[in-house]
C-alpha cells in the first residue's frame, strides 16, 4: 500500500495536538509495515526525526500554510498533483483538510468541532474558513476518524454525517509519560517553582481552555488554604489571551503563578510527573491528551465535566462544572490536604491509562486506511 500523508503539523518546535497524533500513529505504521511506501507532505523544512523509516519519502511542498487560503492552495494544487503522480492508494489527513477534486480515496481525522460550538474563540479568517470549507471536506472525504464517542456525536449533529462514515479511535499516551523518581521531582520543582509543590495545566493559553476560571479558583484556594502550593500554566499563548494575562498580573497571588510558555515533550513529561495534580478546566475537548498523560505519570487529575472529558477520565478524576470557581477551589484544597484522595486517584488513573495506547490507535488507523485504499 502507498499512503500519502498531510504531515504539516509535525513541527519541530511546536509539536502539539494534531502533530503529536500524526507523529505517534504514523511512526508506528511506518515501522510496522516496511512493505508499504509512505509519502509525507510537509509545507516547510522538516526535522529528520519525523522521517520514521526508510519506507518514508518526505516531500517539502510550498507555500508555507500560514493562512487559510494557502492551506487550500497547498492541498488542491501542489500536494494533489504529486499524490496523483506518486500513484498513492490512499490519502490520510490528520487535521481533516483534504485535496478536493482528487479521485484517490481520502481518510481524514477530525478531533473536534469546537469551531462550531465556540466560533467566537477563533480569529475571524479562521472562523470563515471552517464555516465555508469544513462541510465540503467532510462531505468529500471517504471516511472520517475521530477521537471520542463525544466527538462522533458532535460531527453527526453538526454536519448530518451518517454514523457509519465515522470511526472512533482513541488517542494513546506517549511512552515518555511515566512516573519519575523523588529526586527528579525535586529537581523539576526547583526549576519551575523554587522547590515548592504545584498544580499544573498543560496546553495552549486560549479562551476555550477556561484558564480564567483556573486562575480565580487558585486565588480562592490560596486565600482560604494557606500553603506553599503554586500554579504552573505551561503552554503557548494563542488567541484572546489579554484578559488571562491581565488577571494574573493583577492577582494578589501572581508570584505563585508561573508561565514557562511552550514546553517540549522532553521537559513536559517531568513537569507533569512532578505535579501534585493536573488541572484541566477546558470548556470543550475532542479528547484531552493531558488527562491521560498525567494518569500515566501517576499524577491525579481534576477536570471539567463537559464534552469528552468525563468519557476519557472515567472514574479516575475529580470533576467540576467548568464555571464553578468554588468547586474547583475545593478540589484543589482536597488534593493539597488529603493524601488518601491523591493516592486513590493516582491508582485509578494508572489503571485508566492502560486503556489508551498509540499501538492500538495505529493498528486501528492502518486497518481503516487499508479498507479504503484504492488497489
Amino acid at each position: 500500500m502507498r499512503i500519502a500523508l498531510n504531515a504539516r503539523h509535525m513541527l519541530t518546535d511546536r509539536l502539539e495536538g494534531v502533530g503529536i497524533v500524526t507523529d505517534e500513529v504514523m511512526g508506528r505504521i511506518a515501522r510496522s509495515h516496511p512493505e508499504d511506501q509512505l509519502d509525507y507532505y510537509f509545507d516547510r523544512k522538516y526535522d529528520q526525526r519525523f522521517v520514521h523509516g526508510p519506507n518514508v519519502h518526505p516531500h517539502t511542498v510550498h507555500p508555507v500554510t500560514r493562512l487559510p487560503i494557502l492551506i487550500r492552495y497547498w492541498l488542491d494544487h501542489p500536494v494533489r498533483k504529486d499524490v496523483v503522480k506518486q500513484k498513492a492508494n490512499v490519502f490520510f489527513s490528520p487535521d481533516g483538510f483534504i485535496p478536493l477534486g482528487m479521485s484517490i480515496p481520502k481518510v481524514s481525522m477530525v478531533h473536534d468541532v469546537a469551531y462550531l460550538r465556540y466560533p467566537e474563540h477563533l480569529q475571524p479568517r479562521i472562523r470563515a474558513f471552517y464555516k465555508k470549507w469544513m462541510p465540503r471536506y467532510l462531505a468529500y472525504t471517504d471516511h472520517i476518524i475521530t477521537v471520542s464517542e463525544f466527538s462522533k456525536s458532535e460531527i453527526i449533529a453538526g454536519y448530518n454525517i451518517p454514523a457509519d462514515k465515522i470511526s472512533v479511535v482513541y488517542n494513546g499516551i506517549t511512552d515518555a509519560y511515566k512516573p519519575v523518581s523523588e529526586e527528579q521531582k525535586s529537581t523539576t520543582r526547583e526549576r519551575y517553582t523554587s522547590g515548592r509543590p504545584y498544580f499544573v495545566y498543560l496546553g495552549a493559553i486560549h479562551p476555550r481552555k477556561n484558564i480564567l476560571t483556573l486562575v480565580r479558583a487558585f486565588e480562592q484556594f490560596k486565600s482560604s488554604h494557606p500553603s506553599d502550593h503554586q500554579l504552573v500554566l505551561a503552554g503557548r499563548a494563542s488567541w484572546h489571551t489579554e484578559e488571562v494575562f491581565k488577571s494574573i498580573a493583577d492577582s494578589k497571588w501572581k508570584d505563585a503563578i508561573h508561565l514557562p510558555g511552550y514546553i517540549a515533550t522532553a521537559d513536559a513529561t517531568a513537569l507533569v510527573a512532578s505535579a501534585e495534580a493536573m488541572i484541566y478546566p477546558s470548556l470543550y475537548e475532542g479528547f484531552g491528551l493531558p488527562l491521560v498523560e498525567a494518569m500515566a505519570c501517576g499524577v491525579p487529575v481534576i477536570c471539567s465535566n463537559v464534552s469528552s472529558l468525563p468519557e476519557v477520565a472515567g472514574n479516575a478524576a475529580l470533576l467540576f462544572e467548568p464555571h464553578d470557581v468554588g468547586q474547583l477551589a475545593q478540589h484543589m484544597s482536597s488534593m493539597a490536604k488529603d493524601d488518601s484522595i491523591r493516592h486513590q486517584l493516582a491508582a485509578l488513573g494508572n489503571e485508566r491509562s492502560q486503556y489508551f495506547s498509540w499501538d492500538k490507535a495505529a493498528t486501528q488507523v492502518y486497518e481503516i486506511l487499508g479498507r479504503f485504499a484504492k488497489r
